[in-house]
């Protein structure tokens, strides 16, 4: 609906992307003061961000808009987008705690969301398809949404709680998916090349 309304204004597909990267710019900011209120003020734009994030796809593919610049400044806004969060969120339990490790956790929760999506998507690009196993109920549940999602929204629901250490404990560890990645790739490559 919100991609209906605004394929009847001039607000271009690229416009929505850049909101979405300014909505993160203002979460990151209430995440960074550190206390509950703020928090939950960063949690709205969190949420404002998701939102526009897949209004900008919507838009472009309603208007005909779509193109591979759109698509590449759609990456390029998520992946700023997850930046920002997760920096604000390390520089708000620093300034609460005084506790420099959190800024080392930022960092690397950084980097492991960076690239375990860096080589989710080389496996794409590649060719390499998730395997069909047969999956029990939460399984099939979980395999309907992509992990992104699923980490995006828990790292979010934990800021909500005020528990941003557990936001960043979480990315660090779920995003260490690159490695399964990488471990999946080598054994798919092998069976293929025996």
């Amino acid at each position: 609906p919100i991609a209906l309304l605004l394929s009847k204004t001039s607000i271009t597909p690229n416009q929505v992307s850049f909101m979405s990267v300014v909505s993160s710019v203002m979460a990151a900011i209430f995440f960074s003061l550190g206390e509950w209120l703020y928090l939950a003020i960063g949690y709205i734009f969190l949420q404002l961000n998701y939102l526009l994030d897949h209004v900008d796809g919507n838009l472009a593919r309603y208007t005909n808009k779509s193109d591979e610049f759109g698509k590449w400044i759609d990456e390029i806004s998520n992946k700023l987008s997850k930046f920002f969060l997760v920096i604000g969120a390390s520089i708000g339990l620093f300034r609460t705690t005084y506790n420099p490790s959190y800024l080392v956790l930022g960092s690397i929760a950084i980097f492991n969301w960076f690239y375990s999506i860096y080589i989710s998507e080389t496996k794409m690009r590649f060719g390499f398809k998730v395997s069909g196993k047969n999956k029990g109920f939460i399984g099939q549940f979980l395999s309907q949404m992509t992990m992104p999602v699923i980490v995006f929204n828990i790292f979010g629901l934990f800021i909500l709680i005020n528990r941003a250490d557990l936001a960043l404990w979480f990315v660090t560890v779920a995003s260490l998916m690159w490695v399964k990645h990488i471990y999946s790739t080598r054994k798919l490559w092998r069976k293929e090349h025996r």
